[in-house]
């Protein structure tokens, strides 16, 4: 049954009414409230990008730059901020933004510096930079002390180095664009305790599954196009584990689906057929 208009916006209004009341809370027993402003000038700047709450979850910026004070004025939004159009970061812009509670999602940044760097990984939230080019090591060990999670899902390939700093990250670490790293880049990720995000990897070497399963902490590998049986056997191989989430082609090994597969692919570095061959396919072609 259809909702009525009614029960479809109530809940709207009930999430913009509790927005309201955050901002006036801020407004009230924060330090960037009109009255207490230490610069005037800049106080209807601030309230205006808190009462834009009111019906935009996060604070917008359009502009190719960005200045220390309306980092300032932006990081006063609790929700979260989304910067559109800067290709590059300084410190002290940087050092700003991290006040933000809420998410920061970099739209166009495609470099950061390690001292940028530095300054971001104070933000406790969520932090998207997901059009970055290049991730050098220096500032992925600036980054790795950041809290919460990191996305970097522009990125199509990274070397060892950057993965061992990348690795003492503890937060969700999602590197969705990454389609065929090196082994060493796997095991060097591999170390990572957090929730690692490899959606974009096509396949792995029974090395790179085995340190996969391995791991503490969840592994998502779903894009998976192929894969051997023995890089298969090897990411079976810790069930005790929190587990890796597969693609659906891929058997999870609880219902006795490898020992019937055909001999000839044991063994072997030869892909698997997808999709696999269930128990009554193989009962069928076995006669």
């Amino acid at each position: 049954m259809l909702a009525s208009p009614a029960s479809t916006t109530r809940p709207l209004i009930v999430e913009r009414i509790g927005r309201a009341a955050l901002v006036v809370a801020v407004l009230t027993l924060g330090g960037c409230s009109v009255s207490n402003s230490e610069d005037h000038s800049q106080a209807p700047r601030t309230f205006s990008v808190l009462a834009d709450c009111l019906f935009r979850g996060t604070a917008d910026h359009q502009g190719e730059s960005l200045s220390v004070d309306e980092a300032h004025r932006l990081a006063a939004n609790p929700f979260g901020i989304s910067i559109r159009h800067l290709h590059s970061l300084d410190a002290a812009a940087a050092h700003e933004l991290a006040a933000c509670r809420g998410f920061l999602h970099f739209a166009a940044l495609e470099t950061l510096t390690p001292v940028a760097a530095a300054e971001l990984a104070a933000h406790a939230e969520d932090l998207r930079l997901d059009r970055l080019k290049t991730l050098s090591a220096d500032t992925a060990r600036a980054l790795a002390g950041h809290a919460g999670a990191i996305h970097f899902n522009g990125l199509r390939s990274i070397d060892i180095a950057t993965a061992e700093a990348l690795a003492d990250h503890e937060g969700l670490l999602a590197l969705n664009g990454l389609e065929a790293p090196d082994e060493g880049v796997i095991l060097a990720l591999a170390r990572h305790r957090g929730h690692l995000c490899l959606n974009g990897v096509e396949s792995l070497s029974p090395a790179a599954a085995a340190a996969l399963a391995a791991r503490r902490g969840k592994a998502s590998l779903h894009g998976l196009s192929s894969l051997t049986y023995q890089s298969l056997l090897c990411l079976l191989r810790h069930g005790d584990r929190p587990g890796i989430d597969l693609p659906e082609w891929i058997p999870t090994g609880r219902s006795g689906e490898i020992g019937p597969w055909p001999a000839a692919g044991k063994g072997k570095d030869e892909p698997l057929p997808r999709p696999l061959p269930t128990l009554s396919t193989l009962a069928s072609t076995a006669d």
